[in-house]
This record gives C-alpha cells, structure tokens and sequence, in this order.
C-alpha cells in the first residue's frame, strides 16, 4: 500500500470523525435551543395565563432581556408569545419528567436528553423539567 493511499484513508477517517462531531454539536444545540423555548413558553404560558401578569408584561420583560442581553435575538414580544404557543401546542406531546434540583443527572449514552441543559434552570413547581419526545407510536394523530 502506497503512502497515498495511506492518507487517503487517513484523511477519511478524520474527515468522517469531524464530520460526526459537528452532527453531534448541531444537533444538542438544537435540542438545547428547542428545550429552552419550550420551558420559557411554559413560564409565560403559566403566568400570563393565570392573570399573574397584567396587560403589557410580555412587552416589558422582553424590553428588559432585550436590555440586559445585549445581542441576544429571539426574544421581541412576538417571538416570546411564539415560544408560549409551542409550549401551548407541544405540551400535551411531551412527557415531562421531573427532578429536584439538587439532584445531579448524570450523562445517560442510552438516553441524552436526561443531561442537565442550561435552559433547565427555569423551574416549575420547585423541580426541574426536562423534556423527554414520546416515542413516534406514541404521538397522537
């Protein structure tokens, strides 16, 4: 075998291995970003909901994270009450499972979405939530 050859089929199996990590990295970010909007929807969903909040907080705090999160889009007020719709249409999909906060989760190579993710920190009930899909025979039609 020829020394091309040979980094030929070196050159494979890094590009193959790069190639998988950026898969891999895609897809947590989108897990990540898809959760985060999900247990924000569900905050503003919960408090908005239930008269908590007044006419006008959804333009508030967003002027507010707008303010404090320089840079950081997604968040205008249309987009948050976007984020309360999705939790509003998925939540009956979603099998939440819930853990106390002191509890450390640790990484599951079977099941990754049990891996404690920033957007974690939002609370409901004094526990965590974290978002588990059913399983596709499980979703309604």
């Amino acid at each position: 075998m020829s020394e091309i050859t040979i980094y030929t089929e070196a050159v494979k199996e890094i590009k193959n291995a790069i190639l998988q990590s950026r898969n891999r990295v895609a897809n947590i970010a989108n897990r990540e970003m898809l959760s985060l909007y999900y247990n924000v929807g569900q905050f503003i969903s919960e408090n908005s909901r239930s008269g908590k909040w007044g006419t006008g907080a959804i333009e508030t705090i967003s002027e507010q994270l707008q303010a404090e999160l320089p840079g950081v889009r997604g968040f205008s007020p249309m987009n948050i009450k976007y984020t309360r719709a999705f939790y509003e249409q998925w939540s009956p999909t979603f099998e939440p499972i819930r853990h106390l906060p002191s509890v450390e989760r640790p990484y599951n190579s079977d099941y990754e979405s049990n891996r404690h993710l920033a957007s974690d920190d939002l609370e409901s009930s004094g526990f965590h939530l974290i978002i588990r899909q059913l399983p596709t025979v499980e979703l309604p039609i």
